[in-house]
């Protein structure tokens, strides 16, 4: 009976003789000549001629190729826009950034007071005429669950699309091409969609919008960084009689760990910044939505109050990040 070791090196054998097949053909031949030159180098000490030897050579075509594609898109990127003159207003920006950061006299009054909606925003939430929102832990515990719930279901989706892991071209092109589409959709048009079919009011459908959206970054980061790693560990615990999930336990795992929380982290930052769109999934009154809503009336003092815990949140998260991945590794 054959083994798994060899119905692979079967299939690689017939692989192998279907691309030397495709190359002896006269267009492989011409494709070839397209990409390689034949060059003739003599090695002898003297330069006599008397050692010869004919290797190939890389053509620059597929630098070209890819040069004329691109300066071809950037090009027509370019036909549908009427530029006009720039003025660069680097004064209002100066001014703008620095009310950010300036408590207001009909707001904020003071610098205590600054803090103080800093820190009410942020832990407790805000009650006005304006905005009415949750404080950020709510935007917070929200997204980690999201990301939490996709991290966890990509585990066995990055495995199954990683070539190096899973030698099954069908599922592997099934799973890509469904979490591929999932990709292309946007969270907010998620977040409309789930709320369509749970209900506007409740944060189940944020919930599931950021867990299908971290599923899609995880599994492409972390399929992407499997199929870059040494296979030897692997292949030597397989050949030794174990299955392909204890070889991934035992040999993928410990090196797989660090980028996987790295990742996971990351992921989490995204779903925080993007948390805006929570406010069109029927979760009312988020710190986004406010902090939108201020923006569009020009009030930056509070902006600035409620922007510096969320910059805080994330330089601790990106912290956190590194040293996990220092430790694990």
């Amino acid at each position: 009976m054959a083994t798994a070791i060899d119905r692979k090196n079967a299939a690689d054998a017939k692989k192998k003789a279907r691309k030397e097949k495709f190359w002896a053909s006269p267009f492989g031949k011409w494709l070839d000549s397209c990409f390689y030159q034949n060059v003739t180098i003599d090695l002898s000490d003297a330069q006599d001629g008397s050692d010869r030897k004919t290797i190939r050579k890389p053509r620059p075509t597929k630098a070209i190729l890819i040069a004329v594609l691109f300066l071809t898109v950037v090009g027509i990127s370019f036909i549908p826009f009427k530029f006009g003159p720039v003025k660069w207003q680097w004064g209002t920006f100066g001014n703008s950034f620095a009310t950010l950061f300036t408590p207001s006299p009909n707001r904020t009054v003071d610098s205590a007071g600054w803090w103080s909606f800093a820190w009410t925003s942020f832990a407790i939430g805000i009650n006005s005429a304006l905005a009415n929102s949750s404080p950020f832990i709510t935007i917070f515990e929200i997204c980690f669950l999201g990301t939490t719930i996709g991290a966890v279901l990509a585990i066995p989706i990055y495995y199954l699309c990683a070539n190096n892991v899973n030698h099954n071209t069908s599922s592997r092109l099934i799973v890509k091409i469904f979490n591929d589409f999932l990709r292309c959709i946007p969270m907010f048009i998620l977040c409309v969609f789930f709320s369509m079919i749970m209900g506007i009011g409740n944060i189940l459908p944020a919930v599931v919008a950021i867990s299908i959206f971290s599923l899609g970054i995880m599994y492409q980061m972390m399929y992407e960084y499997i199929e870059t790693l040494n296979m030897q560990p692997f292949e030597s615990i397989r050949s030794a009689g174990a299955n392909n999930l204890q070889a991934v336990n035992l040999s993928l795992h410990p090196e797989i760990k660090p980028m996987f929380f790295a990742y996971f982290i990351y992921t989490l930052e995204i779903n925080i910044r993007g948390a805006v769109v929570l406010s069109y999934a029927g979760v009312s009154g988020t710190y986004m939505s406010a902090l939108q809503a201020y923006i569009e009336n020009g009030w930056y003092d509070y902006v600035g109050a409620m922007l510096f815990p969320l910059f805080i949140v994330v330089a601790i998260l990106q912290l956190v990040s590194n040293s996990m991945v220092r430790k694990l590794r």
